[in-house]
């Protein structure tokens, strides 16, 4: 929507005031995306429109976790989640499902984390989702290099992120191993050279075998030969 040519809300209707909140919530004008959201969904709870109402609500959560109202966001995604449930609209409940998950994440409360990941895991594999598996195992591989697991842990879960990201396609994949990059840096400096290893080796064998480009096989082999010509720490 043209938000230099909007009507006023009594002349917008429900979808439009939905897309007239998205546009301001990516340009960070907060208390207009709420207001753009809350008339959504009086309009949509007074026509009965209960999937519009899941939609406004994942919506209405995103603005609320970028305020730092983490409560109302919470309860924005739950309701969200409840209602794609219901209605068996699995890529919106996975969605919210993913939003809840990353809001336990950025909050350290980890038991509810694994338990939302381990959720939204299960519906993604069955959605054959790649790109939310693969945030997820990246999500569970920093948690194990924060200090709840091992270094072998943490690279597992950064392993199966780089699977689920190269399963998405090469240019997901190239994001994800900017990320890789940056854990790999600090292992030889602590004495982990081999682990730094692990994930190109990995992607170096499987994206082989999947038939990607010589060019980003070729960046992964320059990548292990830079860590092993690294000093190393004993």
């Amino acid at each position: 929507m043209d938000m230099g040519q909007v009507r006023g809300f009594e002349e917008l209707d429900e979808r439009e005031l939905n897309e007239l909140g998205n546009a301001y919530s990516a340009r960070g004008m907060w208390e207009e995306a709420i207001d753009s959201y809350l008339r959504s969904m009086a309009l949509r709870k007074a026509l009965g429109d209960v999937r519009g109402q899941g939609i406004v609500l994942n919506n209405l959560g995103t603005v609320y976790y970028n305020q730092g109202r983490s409560l109302e966001a919470l309860e924005c995604y739950e309701g969200s989640r409840e209602i794609t449930q219901e209605l068996g609209e699995d890529l919106s409940e996975l969605v919210a499902l993913m939003n809840l998950a990353f809001l336990h994440f950025t909050h350290e409360e980890v038991g509810e984390f694994y338990d939302r990941a381990d959720e939204t895991e299960r519906l993604a594999l069955t959605l054959e989702r790649w790109e939310p598996l693969s945030k997820l195992s990246w999500l569970r591989g920093r948690l194990a290099l924060s200090g709840a697991g091992t270094y072998e842990q943490g690279l597992g879960h950064y392993v199966e992120a780089l699977r689920y990201a190269a399963l998405e396609g090469e240019r997901y994949l190239q994001e994800t191993m900017t990320r890789v990059d940056e854990q790999a840096e600090r292992l030889p400096a602590q004495g982990s050279r081999g682990l730094a290893l692990v994930p190109y080796d990995y992607l170096q064998a499987f994206m082989r075998e999947q038939g990607f480009s010589e060019e980003l096989l070729r960046y992964l082999g320059g990548k292990g030969e830079e860590i092993l010509r690294r000093p190393s720490l004993t």
